[in-house]
């Protein structure tokens, strides 16, 4: 009995250590059902060309080796119109892949920002690095402008290179009220060869477009509102509604169109210590679900054409299901029809 019982041991020992392939059926609706998957993209494709709220994501690329799905865009919600990518040069070629699927397959548009600032605080960096490190000969610091210049044109080209659909246009700039004649003459040199090289750039690549994204009140030559799909309002400072609507009514002057405006809002971080990100002032209503309530609400004076939200990534992790609060702020702005 105990050799029988050893020989059965080890045999069954010995049959736990080979490895079987295992084919697993996973459920693939575009495998399953794919007449069924092909009816639900040409029903996505035709409300992005419908009218509808529209919504806007900024979505962080930066991590180039893929380590969990949500670094991938495939997994961003279908309904989101376009997306910005935070890293618009170098991409990889699976970026490059799941772009084109995605504006194939679901009609979305891939955008870039194309920020004055951003610009600026480049140059600042540049100009106090080289100061710091200068020997007993001063250093060639180009004038800002230049760098602006070259910058800019630096930048355009990527939209021809990686097959962008157009450029999110970022300029705050300032009140001129209080300035004086030099410092105007200034900020009207700044803003012309930043403003002026985009609106050239889009007369000769009209199967572009762009959005302006920042204070339209103070553009001394608002001619490229007009040429702007839309007019994208910086709202993160927002901790309600009734701060929505002021943002708004100071942009919403003569020489800006009304009927275009998009809030851009934040989504709320990933550090659990950080409870302000993302969260009215009442510190429970998350912005993205207070903004997407305001947009459908009643507007007096200017048309709110939908939302946009910055960091897109932070809201793919939740343990229920994934974008939770993207979508639900989509279905907010665009319920289905009721039977």
């Amino acid at each position: 009995m105990f050799g029988l019982l050893a020989a059965l041991v080890f045999t069954a020992c010995s049959d736990w250590r080979e490895v079987e392939p295992v084919t697993l059926n996973e459920a693939d609706i575009t495998k399953q059902n794919p007449e069924l998957y092909a009816a639900y993209l040409e029903s996505v494709r035709n409300y992005k060309q419908s009218d509808h709220k529209v919504m806007i994501s900024w979505f962080n690329n930066s991590n180039k080796v893929p380590l969990s799905r949500a670094h991938h865009i495939s997994v961003l919600p279908d309904s989101i119109d376009i997306v910005s990518l935070s890293h618009p040069a170098n991409l990889a070629q699976y970026e490059l892949d799941e772009m084109e699927e995605a504006r194939r397959e679901k009609g979305t548009k891939f955008v870039y920002d194309m920020d004055f600032e951003a610009i600026k605080l480049m140059y600042e960096t540049m100009v106090a690095d080289m100061e710091e490190k200068r020997g007993e000969e001063p250093p060639q610091i180009p004038t800002f402008v230049n760098f602006l210049v070259d910058t800019v044109n630096q930048i355009l080209p990527l939209t021809k290179e990686y097959n962008y659909d157009g450029i999110i246009l970022g300029y705050k700039g300032k009140n001129t009220l209080y300035m004086t004649e030099a410092e105007k003459q200034l900020y009207t040199a700044y803003e012309k060869a930043f403003i002026g090289i985009a609106e050239d750039w889009f007369g000769r690549n009209s199967d572009k477009i762009i959005l302006f994204e920042g204070y339209p009140q103070n553009l001394l030559n608002k001619s490229i509102l007009e040429k702007s799909r839309y007019i994208i309002i910086p709202s993160s400072d927002a901790g309600n509604s009734s701060k929505l609507t002021y943002n708004i009514m100071l942009a919403n002057v003569e020489g800006v169109p009304s009927d275009r405006y998009i809030v851009s809002v934040e989504a709320t971080s990933l550090d659990k210590n950080d409870v302000k990100t993302g969260y009215w002032t009442d510190g429970v209503t998350r912005s993205v679900t207070g903004a997407s309530r305001w947009v459908i609400s009643h507007h007096t004076g200017y048309t709110v054409a939908g939302m946009g939200i910055k960091n897109v990534n932070n809201d793919y992790f939740n343990i229920a299901r994934i974008y939770p609060y993207t979508c639900d702020a989509i279905a907010k702005m665009n319920p289905s029809p009721k039977k």
